[in-house]
């Protein structure tokens, strides 16, 4: 008998002693904003189970940008990777801070058909954009006149959609050329296509792959922000430590299955990253400039405090 209750009470003292662990997981809503080489820390730190090693049971659901940002505003996910969506929030007055920031570089390339070996060739043709008066179109407008080009007098801009779009554009000769987001970028290039010119070349503070939270959230659960952002900094980390593991992550992420083109996307994804998840105080003032840029109206001086607050990042440091 005294056998028999021992066997039954050291499984039970195992339950015991493993159960509370995962009892204590809080389960938290993350929305983020499509697969791409700038989110891949987050899908690191889902992979490896650093946010489970800060207590935390993360449910990453794709909402795309200005969608991601209501669905924060409303209460249906705890946090958003829609850093553009958060800055322009903010600068509006909306009760949203960016707490982190995954690659602080723009990932835009732009890219043309393969006769066009310049941005001045782009003269008298026609270029695609993704919408009026937003980032896209205000970078394409920026590289344009760096070149001696005028914006809608030198060339002619249509609005064809989303990247994959683009693409579709460019490749059937609809448009002469787009800003493209890697891998895209690199694909076309193997198929002859040029690229003309690199967006972080004209312009350095372009926020991707965020974390943006309510003010609420901050005030009411800091220990949980901490947690979630100090889970992601591990992973940044990670991610840019260990080549091999990494190589082995981004073919079923991103969908790739080149092994050279993985290769040549992780290279670049080292180049970009944010070193730690933040960014200095003029990072930062440029940011706001060029948010207001894209919403229109008179711009006036905005703190930096209004739109990010990077106090969590140093913490988790």
């Amino acid at each position: 008998m005294s056998i028999k209750y021992v066997r039954f009470l050291v499984p039970l003292s195992l339950l015991i002693g493993v159960s509370p662990t995962w009892a204590q997981l809080k389960k938290v809503r993350f929305s983020t904003t499509g697969i791409s080489i700038s989110e891949l820390p987050f899908k690191v730190a889902q992979l490896k189970g650093f946010w489970r090693e800060e207590g935390l049971d993360v449910e990453a659901i794709l909402i795309r940008g200005a969608v991601g940002m209501q669905a924060l505003l409303g209460g249906s996910v705890d946090y958003t990777s829609a850093s553009g969506s958060t800055i322009a929030a903010a600068v509006r007055g909306l009760p949203v801070k960016l707490v982190f920031i995954s690659s602080s570089k723009p990932q835009f390339e732009l890219m043309s058909q393969p006769q066009i070996k310049s941005v001045h060739e782009l003269k008298g043709k026609i270029v695609g954009i993704s919408s009026r008066g937003g980032s896209n179109d205000l970078m394409l407008q920026m590289i344009l006149q760096k070149n001696g080009l005028t914006p809608n007098k030198d060339i002619t801009t249509i609005i064809v959609g989303a990247q994959e779009e683009s693409v579709i554009a460019l490749r059937t000769g609809r448009i002469a050329a787009a800003l493209i987001t890697p891998p895209r970028n690199f694909m076309l290039q193997r198929d002859g296509f040029n690229r003309i010119a690199y967006s972080g070349d004209y312009m350095a503070t372009y926020a991707n792959g965020g974390i943006g939270i309510t003010d609420e959230k901050i005030k009411s659960n800091p220990s949980e922000v901490l947690a979630f952002v100090r889970g992601t900094i591990k992973a940044l980390q990670y991610s840019m430590k260990n080549r091999a593991e990494i190589t082995k992550i981004m073919p079923g992420y991103l969908g790739i299955k080149d092994p050279a083109l993985v290769e040549q996307l992780y290279d670049l994804y080292l180049t970009r990253q944010s070193v730690d998840g933040s960014v200095d105080e003029n990072w930062m003032k440029g940011a706001i400039e060029f948010t207001q840029k894209t919403l229109g109206g008179a711009a006036k001086e905005i703190p930096p405090s209004q739109v990010f607050d990077f106090t969590f990042v140093q913490k988790a440091r």
